[in-house]
């Protein structure tokens, strides 16, 4: 009977150290589990990002050395600069001419709406592209019609108002919101009075204004020259309206 008992135990003895061994593989099953893999260590990569826009790198002075204005400084103060403008003061502004205005062609036989009128753009800076922060210029060329031949004749030998793209002007205007012609703009505009050409040869300055405009010194000069005469005949009237009373 005794040896019965132990054979029953020897025999049960390889299922009993497989139960026990059991739960020892699961707890290190989940130990594994809990480490998990072993985490990817990373180059160190420094990212250099561009730094902050200097905007007051891209803004002019408000006035150049020579006291022109620039278009920033026009605008900087610019509810007042407009009413000085509006009141018909002249400020001298100094820019780069971005864009001219060029109307479309209209192919021979058909009708076309009539062009805007001759204006152009400047900036402060010569590379500056947009017209953010670019100024209109207009009232600076005033065509006249062919067959106009008096007053071609008139004009013929007074110098045109002539600008070029990328090229730097001085110039004499006004700055308002709304021109005389027809144009408006928010930020302000400039309407042309004259703008400052150097004889090449002389070195001479002379402040050009657009023929046909009635600013032009020609046409001030001989709507000076009507009025005197018109106040002339208005005394000789006068003066004969007087003798006939006294006669």
């Amino acid at each position: 009977m005794k040896l019965l008992k132990t054979s029953a135990t020897l025999a049960h003895a390889p299922l009993l150290a497989l139960l026990l061994a059991a739960p020892l593989g699961a707890c290190t099953d989940k130990q594994e589990q809990a480490a998990g893999p072993e985490e990817e260590v990373l180059p160190n990569i420094q990212v250099e990002l561009p730094g902050s826009p200097d905007f007051d790198e891209a803004r002019a002075p408000v006035r150049y050395e020579d006291e022109t204005y620039s278009i920033f400084g026009l605008r900087k103060d610019i509810d007042e600069n407009l009413k000085r403008g509006e009141s018909g003061e002249e400020v001298i502004v100094k820019g780069w001419v971005q864009e001219i205005y060029v109307p479309p062609e209209c192919p021979e036989g058909e009708l076309c709406p009539p062009g805007k009128q001759p204006h152009f753009w400047i900036t402060d800076k010569a590379d500056s592209k947009g017209k953010k922060r670019a100024m209109m210029v207009v009232n600076y060329y005033f065509p006249i019609p062919e067959w106009d031949e008096d007053t071609q004749k008139l004009w013929e030998e007074e110098p045109l108002v002539v600008v070029e793209l990328g090229k730097e002007y001085t110039i004499k205007g006004k700055f308002k919101r709304f021109s005389d012609s027809g144009f408006a703009h928010d930020n302000g505009l400039l309407e042309f009075v004259s703008y400052k050409v150097t004889d090449p040869e002389s070195g001479e300055e002379t402040w050009i204004s657009p023929p046909n405009s009635s600013w032009h010194p020609k046409t001030v000069a001989m709507e000076e020259e009507q009025n005197r005469e018109m106040q002339d005949r208005m005394r000789e009237e006068a003066e004969k309206l007087k003798k006939k009373k006294g006669d």
